[in-house]
């Protein structure tokens, strides 16, 4: 083998993949590389870059290699060696086709760093409600994020690079706030175990006969989100808002606006392909001529790209809620979830969540256990549209109520989209939640159809 196989053969050596043959070229190399950028790690695919770039017997694919480099680093949340990989490739052979494609990455890269970003989401939804309503402080639909790297090829056009296309991979709406999870049945929570204290000495509890209630509720809600450059690594310092108003056509008591502002750092930590984002949000929520509820959350999230398709995350909220009204209990939350973004091609996107939280009350007996995990799959079709479905479980036990009480809740949701125009999204959405409760008589269930147009910018 001469000293040019040799080399070939240690980086694929250093891949940890199989030898095919006596690989002679750069094309192994490269094939081999992207196939651990894909599946197996981002490290190991940047270091055998690296490694031909090293190379002199190779240098004829150096041009090649710099640009995948680059795009491994950007993957990788290493911008500075991002833009100065592409930067070298651009003033050796400012003429060639890599050169040319160098410049997209180069306009990625400074989206990237630059001092100010901002965006938002508005959206106007109608949604019908068959019993409970659903409270939920965040939007009825959200549009999930594929990836725009199946192939290799590098030659896309200027548009499939959003520069703010951050805001989209951390939606605020529907990311913290579905954490806080301040449903309806949750907020009634409180009144039926009040209830429960007048019914603790009976030895006999009669079920009521309930009636379904169909009612019509029009929604609209607005996202806002500005994010400061802090240097040219790439950490940021953001501030987002959201509020969220709904009204009911015949249920006035169920009439809520949701007001919530977050802010905090994202720390970069691209040797370990970290994000590491600290922050505080404070999020109100008004229900008309019932209660006021007020709530400070600090939260810490770390979140790790193994790979292009693979991402882990892990947060841990610590929350604060006030209940304005009278004799009301403060709550003390601690959640921590788990999360797993699988995103195997570009039409396919798989997300699965573990979220364990414990609750604790002024009043001992309103204690809660939760544990809770939820499984999403959207599929992008054609036509500019995408479907999605998703199952929710949780678990509430609460420890210390006289009658041990402990419940199980059920959602399912279906969701179909069409984007009109780049920016503008159309979409209906059907929710099935089902509330089993050892209790006799507190059973829930809830259904809702919902119609609604969203416009990102």
């Amino acid at each position: 083998m001469n000293r040019k196989g040799v080399a070939v053969a240690a980086l694929l050596g250093t891949l940890g993949l199989p030898l095919y043959g006596q690989a002679s070229d750069y094309a192994e190399i490269s094939r081999q590389a992207e196939q651990q950028a894909r599946w197996g790690s981002l490290g190991a695919a940047i270091s055998a870059y690296r490694q031909v770039l090293a190379n002199a017997d190779l240098q004829a694919s150096h041009n090649q290699a710099r640009l995948r480099l680059a795009r491994l680093y950007l993957d990788s949340f290493d911008y500075p060696a991002a833009r100065s990989e592409l930067a070298q490739l651009i003033a050796t052979a400012p003429d060639s086709e890599e050169a040319k494609q160098a410049r997209k990455l180069q306009r990625k890269a400074a989206s990237k760093t630059k001092a100010h970003s901002y965006g938002g989401k508005v959206q106007f939804a109608l949604v019908h409600d068959t019993d409970t309503a659903n409270a939920s402080a965040g939007s009825p639909v959200s549009e999930p994020s594929f990836n725009d790297d199946d192939d290799e090829d590098l030659d896309d056009e200027d548009g499939d690079f959003d520069e703010d296309d951050d805001f989209a991979d951390a939606d605020f709406d529907d990311d913290l706030l579905e954490d806080v999870d301040l449903d309806e049945d949750d907020l009634d929570d409180d009144e039926d175990l009040d209830d429960d204290d007048d019914d603790a000495g009976d030895t006999e509890v009669t079920a009521k006969p309930k009636r379904s209630v169909h009612d019509n509720r029009r929604q609209a809600s607005a996202a806002l989100r500005y994010s400061y450059g802090l240097n040219e690594r790439g950490d940021r310092w953001n501030l987002a808002g959201n509020f969220s108003h709904a009204r009911q056509d015949d249920q006035d008591t169920l009439n809520r606006e949701t007001i919530a502002l977050s802010t905090g750092p994202v720390f970069l930590v691209p040797d370990w392909r970290l994000k590491v984002n600290p922050s505080v949000t404070y999020l109100q929520l008004y229900k008309d001529h019932r209660y006021d509820v007020s709530s400070t959350i600090w939260s810490l999230g770390v979140s790790h790209k193994l790979n292009r398709v693979l991402e882990l995350g892990v947060r841990y909220n610590y929350e604060n809620r006030d209940l304005n009204s009278e004799n009301a209990p403060d709550v003390e939350v601690d959640t921590l979830k788990f999360s797993v973004k699988f995103k195997p091609t570009s039409h396919d996107s798989f997300d699965l969540s573990y979220s364990p939280k414990v609750e604790d009350n002024d009043q001992r007996k309103k204690d809660k256990d939760q544990s809770g995990w939820k499984v999403a799959y959207a599929r992008k079709l054609p036509w500019d549209s995408f479907a999605g479905i998703a199952y929710t479980r949780r678990h509430t036990d609460y420890g210390n109520d006289p009658k041990g009480k402990e419940e199980d809740e059920d959602k399912y949701a279906l969701t179909l989209g069409h984007k009109l125009t780049k920016d503008l999204l159309v979409a209906v959405s059907y929710e099935h939640k089902e509330k089993d409760s050892n209790q006799v008589g507190k059973d829930k269930n809830n259904e809702s159809t919902s119609l609604s147009l969203s416009y990102r910018f």
